[in-house]
């Protein structure tokens, strides 16, 4: 044993030698480790919410699966010991060359006709880096290898090498790298591989296509005493068409693509609100699907600073619209863009709040033709006061304000607002005044915040940056905002139209909703002093919705984000520029143990008599990211899986949730039903 180590020695010496002399042909390139590192690119880009935590995951290569780059650090250690058993035991003791490992090499292809490897890991980094991998092939090629992770060890440390060989290295099908086959075939980081599951991929880098008995039967040779162990898991394992877990963000993930192609993104997305959100749209949705409604988008602007704290662009319920993006989509803007209209007359000194106004039948003669406004319930009113004219969303007074104009200037307005595709003036005529122009909810929403922020207008964001609070560009005079928006915050002003207790009714808030032409689009739109909630309510084919108004279809959606980000934030605003510094992000590939996100602990919950309980439901939404197993227990009953929201019948009382991760609790909140 003794002189076959010795000759194994010997060949391997004097391969290296022989490895000098083709040295400098083609001359070496040894890129840096944070060249490597910094050229490296993911396969998919990550949209992480304003606190670092993962939101979204987009695939934009499809070449190959390559995830995102893992520290050292975040690899399990029996990972790394596998792979190095597996591939190079000496690691730590050579300097890139393991000569009685490459002896034995040549030795077993010289005489025993075998085609037994020797490279360390770094020569096999050398050739994962190289740009031209021809170059190290053959007998030749082999000795340039050996040439190049000698000087490629000069240069960067073992760590260094060890790290970006388990990042290159290709494994099954098309996974690069430890991140993805560890999410892949375990669902899991690479920070939680176990010895068994470890051992199983560091057999595969030979070996990255072998079949079910191969690769058990290979792992088997590592790691003798887990055999039965391999038998039984490579049976199960398949290479799932890798589905990415996160997806909360799909729309907000497409738009932010188009400029960021991979890697990681923080966004100004809450990711609790996003989900709430999320739920409350499927529930509304589902509740008036019988009249014909499908589609639905939700935006949350904080106004002082312009960030998106939610960014829902469709309901999930529609497979044929899965892609499309409710929050840029052209609709028609119906009744939203009245309160424009007043604050246009309001700032022209044409009328105020307390004027009266008379709701009657009319002709517009204007160039086209005869124009006869009429109310959704084609009812007149007569002489209401401008306030009552508003806040009910009377048409005919609109109409006549407008006339009072007796110029572009709401149209300006609209357009100094930035509603984009507008038309010119002529083009709407007085129907302007009922919101016959297209508009997104991006600009309806961003045009609403104008109005919180005293009549500035200021763009909008979606990433995470350090905060400038710029007072934006003057639209509207204070005096004729603050008209508007105590308009729009009082009650009374809308119990001619939508009665006393509507879903507007909300304390500390300034809202309007509208209704397109035919019931296409149901809108609902309003502030408090902190944020701005834009929501559409319709169908992405244009058809109309069946007797869905407004305040049926949109409003709910509406008043339960709002109560959500009243009940969590006050509506107080906080300076944002003592928030200039962002929190830091954390590193995506530490996910947070298992949580609840809904409901939270000390929530009082009001039950409404005017509506069946068995229709009045909660969700419950957990967060877990460790793949395993959790479940709900409601006042210590039984346990109820957490893998998807439960919608939870509330009952008057005290009710306890805790929430568990196989049998752990991880989590307890207590909700008061009244």
């Amino acid at each position: 044993m003794r002189k076959k180590r010795l000759l194994y020695g010997l060949l391997g010496f004097s391969l290296c030698c022989a490895s000098a002399a083709v040295l400098l042909w083609p001359p070496p390139e040894t890129p840096s480790y944070d060249q490597v590192r910094n050229a490296y690119k993911s396969s998919e880009l990550y949209v992480l919410d304003r606190n670092g935590k993962l939101l979204h995951q987009q695939r934009h290569n499809q070449n190959g699966r390559s995830f995102a780059w893992v520290g050292l650090q975040d690899v399990s250690p029996a990972l790394q010991k596998a792979v190095l058993k597996s591939e190079d035991a000496r690691f730590f003791e050579h300097s890139g060359v393991d000569a009685g490992a490459l002896g034995a090499s040549l030795y077993q292809r010289l005489f025993k006709n075998s085609p037994r490897g020797g490279s360390t890991i770094s020569m096999q980094l050398t050739k994962l880096l190289a740009k031209n991998r021809n170059v190290y092939e053959g007998y030749l090629g082999k000795a340039r290898q050996i040439a190049h992770a000698l000087l490629l060890e000069r240069s960067w440390s073992k760590k260094q090498i060890l790290e970006a060989y388990i990042n290159l290295i290709p494994f099954r099908g098309e996974f690069k790298g430890i991140s993805s086959i560890s999410w892949a075939l375990f669902d899991k980081m690479p920070s939680g591989l176990t010895k068994t599951e470890s051992t199983l991929l560091a057999v595969l880098i030979r070996a990255p296509n072998a079949k079910s008995a191969e690769w058990s039967k290979r792992a088997c040779r590592q790691e003798p005493e887990l055999c039965t162990l391999f038998a039984k898991d490579v049976e199960i394992l398949s290479l799932r068409g890798f589905t990415p877990t996160h997806q909360e963000a799909l729309h907000l993930a497409q738009r932010l693509s188009r400029t960021h192609s991979s890697g990681f993104l923080a966004s100004t997305v809450d990711k609790d609100l996003q989900l709430f959100i999320q739920q409350t749209v499927r529930t509304q949705i589902r509740k008036i699907a019988e009249q014909n409604v499908r589609d639905a988008a939700v935006l949350v602007v904080e106004n002082k600073t312009g960030e998106v704290w939610a960014y829902v662009g469709g309901s999930g319920e529609n497979p044929e619209a899965l892609y499309v993006d409710g929050i840029q989509a052209l609709r028609q803007a119906g009744s939203t863009l009245k309160p424009f209209l007043y604050a246009t007359a309001f700032e022209n000194n044409i009328l105020h709040a307390n004027s009266w106004i008379e709701d009657s039948a009319v002709d517009i003669v204007f160039d086209r033709g005869v124009y006869k406004p009429l109310n959704h319930d084609r009812q007149f009113y007569g002489w209401v006061p401008v306030k009552t004219a508003l806040g009910s969303s009377l048409n005919v007074p609109a109409v006549k304000v407008f006339k009072l104009l007796n110029d572009d200037s709401f149209w300006t307005k609209l357009s100094n607002l930035h509603f984009r595709k507008l038309q010119e003036p002529e083009h709407y005529g007085p129907a302007l005044a009922l919101g016959v122009a297209d508009v997104t909810l991006e600009d309806l929403t961003n045009a609403y915040r104008t109005l919180a922020n005293n009549g500035f207008y200021s763009e909008i964001s979606f990433e995470k940056k350090p905060a400038k609070v710029e007072q934006g560009q003057a639209v509207f005079t204070s005096p004729a905002v603050q008209e508007v928006r105590k308009i729009l915050s009082e009650n009374q002003n809308r119990a001619l139209g939508f009665g006393l207790e509507s879903s507007l009714a909300l304390a500390g808030t300034a809202v309007k909703t509208g209704t397109s032409k035919d019931m296409r689009d149901n809108w609902c739109i309003g502030f408090n002093d902190r944020f701005t909630v834009g929501v559409w309510v319709g169908n992405f084919s244009g058809e109309p919705m069946w007797n869905v108004m407004g305040i049926s279809g949109a409003a709910p959606i509406w008043r339960n984000v709002m109560m959500w980000l009243q009940e969590k934030y006050s509506s107080e605003v906080k300076s944002s520029l003592a928030q200039a510094e962002s929190p830091p992000i954390e590193n995506p590939q530490k996910y947070p143990q298992a949580r609840i996100l809904y409901p939270q602990d000390g929530m009082i919950l009001a039950l409404d008599p005017a509506i069946p309980a068995v229709n009045q439901k909660m969700p419950l939404i957990a967060e877990s990211l460790s793949g395993r197993k959790t479940f709900w227990k409601i006042n210590g009953g039984k346990l109820i899986s957490a893998s998807s929201s439960y919608l939870w019948t509330p009952a008057t009382g005290k009710h306890t949730f805790e929430l568990y991760e196989n049998s752990e609790l991880k989590g307890r909140v207590q909700v008061l039903v009244k």
